[in-house]
């Protein structure tokens, strides 16, 4: 046997090609069908994140993706392991990460219509098939290896998506022949010459452009700025995109998709230059958006090129490189006085969308303004995963102002409840030198707050902000508003606290914007997690928890007197 041709088992295959392709960390759960697997992680001194349910394990691996922008791998066992991580890889898949799915499938002898084996899904690669798009069932021990490169070739070049391994589990502790099959990736197209000539000329006219700029633009924020720049053009991010540019830039607009006063914004503009950028309803919420004539699209992946946009002007090719082009001629071509008067015409606007932000997002006011002194005053990248919660896309998205360089992981195109604290803890483990804030809802949190004790066990050190309205806020207020009476959206929860301390994590209750303040730089000296509850002050909590706060911060409030929320204890005296 040599170090090219092994004659290993199908789980050894598997570790070799992991550890030889640089991959250092899987999150998973062995079980019955994948034991071989995990020992033979172990003998590549692979390590192992383990999440107490297999969703956690996918969040988990997106939040480290999209932190570090690396290739993050999940190892579950057969059947409902598989399905249960597979709602995680449904958000991965619709906002573009990388995260490879490993799992065990039935026997290659299985029969077709099934026997009763344990876990036994009859086409589990089709199911997984049909939501990620790409999904190998290997047929032979050495096949893992090279599954696992083209699988990595595809990942690492063009447009991020997740992609799925099935090893058929008669053959995980098979010996067979095989070789190691490095992922081959290749470069990133340039732009062509002649679409950055044709597009500046369509924007050297222009009197009102804007820049729309999605997560595929992370690596291009100078640039950006440099372009609005000659443009005179405001900057609108997707949620994902937060973090691309400072907020405080004089030209950004902010993540502003969810507002009302994006249409009529839009509407107004004669020009857009949309990059890295799906313009996806679920990021920009009016359908559809309503576009000027010239559009401008920066895209790495050609097909996206002829989604949601009547696109005029298209460029296949990286957000650096051709927006850096594009400015450089723009430069050259466009009048001085245009851009003037384009920034006139931006800075007319601006004040108009920031009250728009700042009045939608006043019941999470003291959440934003804390989370702006912590952010002001951090000296390192802050990473805020975000759940799908009124709070976040209402209250952060707008209110939060992100550094350059600092990210908001949102879950924008699944929009899946209960994603914050595993992706923070994900995050947390790929860039352990950032400060990460994970933000949930009542409701969503407790879809995955048993993964508080495995941030504990890791030692994982992150912040849990709960924020509680009673229940399920967005729908209970979708119900009101269709005239309906709410029904099945008040939840009974937990003294959350003490639900935290339960698991080894710290918790305690907080009121006031200082309080939340003191409580989030208390929470970087204790190495685990750290939990704060906290009510907010909104319709659905008047509804649902029975009254609603007093807006006045210096005044202590008292709990919530109905059963849809117990009186929480506060037994951390330094907070009050």
């Amino acid at each position: 046997m040599t170090e090219e041709r092994a004659e290993i088992t199908g789980g050894a295959h598997l570790a070799r090609a992991l550890r030889a392709e640089g991959i250092t960390r899987v999150f998973g759960i062995p079980g019955t069908h994948n034991l071989e697997i995990f020992a033979q992680l172990a003998a590549e001194d692979i390590e192992i994140i383990t999440p107490r349910h297999e969703q956690g394990a996918g969040f988990m691996a997106d939040g480290a993706a999209r932190a570090s922008g690396e290739v993050q791998v999940v190892v579950t066992t057969t059947g409902p392991a598989v399905l249960n991580a597979l709602t995680a890889l449904l958000q991965s898949f619709t906002d573009s990460v990388p995260v490879l799915l490993i799992g065990p499938g039935m026997p290659l002898t299985h029969p077709g219509r099934g026997n009763g084996l344990l876990h036994e899904v009859r086409n589990q690669s089709q199911a997984i098939e049909a939501i990620l798009g790409d999904s190998h069932r290997v047929t032979s021990p050495g096949e893992v290896s090279l599954a696992l490169g083209q699988a990595l070739s595809t990942m690492r070049t063009g447009r991020a998506r997740p992609a799925y391994i099935e090893i058929p589990l008669d053959l995980i502790e098979t010996e067979g022949p095989g070789w190691l099959h490095p992922a081959v990736t290749r470069g990133v197209p340039a732009p062509e010459p002649s679409a950055i000539r044709s597009a500046a000329e369509a924007l050297a006219g222009s009197q009102r452009p804007l820049l729309i700029v999605g997560a595929g633009a992370r690596s291009a924020g100078p640039e950006i700025e440099e372009l609005s720049e000659a443009l005179g053009a405001g900057v609108i991010l997707s949620s994902n995109a937060k973090g691309t540019i400072d907020d405080g830039f004089e030209n950004c607009l902010g993540a502003i998709g969810v507002l009302e006063e994006l249409p009529d914004l839009l509407g107004a503009a004669d020009a857009v230059v949309a990059i890295g950028t799906e313009l996806a309803p679920s990021d920009f919420w009016p359908e559809p958006l309503p576009l000027p004539h010239t559009v401008v699209r920066i895209d790495l992946d050609e097909i996206q090129m002829l989604r949601n946009a009547r696109v005029t002007h298209p460029i296949p090719a990286h957000a650096k490189d051709s927006t850096t082009a594009l400015t450089h001629r723009l430069q050259q071509t466009r009048s001085p006085s245009l851009s003037q008067s384009a920034l006139e015409w931006l800075r007319s606007r601006q004040e108009t969308i920031a009250a728009a932000a700042a009045n939608d997002g006043t019941p999470w006011a003291i959440l934003s303004g804390a989370l702006n002194d912590y952010t002001a005053s951090a000296e390192s990248t802050v990473i805020v995963a975000a759940d799908s919660t009124m709070c976040c896309y209402y209250g952060v998205q707008t209110g939060w102002n992100a550094r350059r360089g600092d990210r908001f992981l949102y879950p924008a195109g699944a929009g899946t409840l209960g994603y914050g604290l595993p992706a923070g803890i994900g995050a947390k483990l790929a860039v352990p030198e950032s400060t990460v804030v994970a933000i949930e809802g009542d409701g969503g949190a407790m879809f995955t707050i048993t993964e508080l004790a495995a941030a504990v066990q890791a030692r994982v050190s992150l912040t849990l902000i709960i924020v509680d309205n009673g229940g399920y806020g967005e729908i209970r207020n979708e119900m009101a508003d269709r005239g309906d009476t709410p029904a099945g959206v008040a939840l009974l929860g937990p003294d959350f606290p003490a639900l935290a301390r339960s698991m080894g994590a710290r918790g305690h209750h907080i009121d006031t914007r200082a309080q939340l303040l003191s409580a989030l730089r208390d929470a970087e000296d204790f190495a685990g997690p750290s939990l704060i509850h906290m009510t907010e002050d909104s319709r659905a909590a008047t509804d649902m928890l029975g009254r609603s706060r007093d807006n006045d911060e210096s005044r202590q409030h008292d709990r919530p007197r109905d059963a849809h929320d117990r009186p929480r204890k506060n037994e951390e005296s330094d907070l009050t």
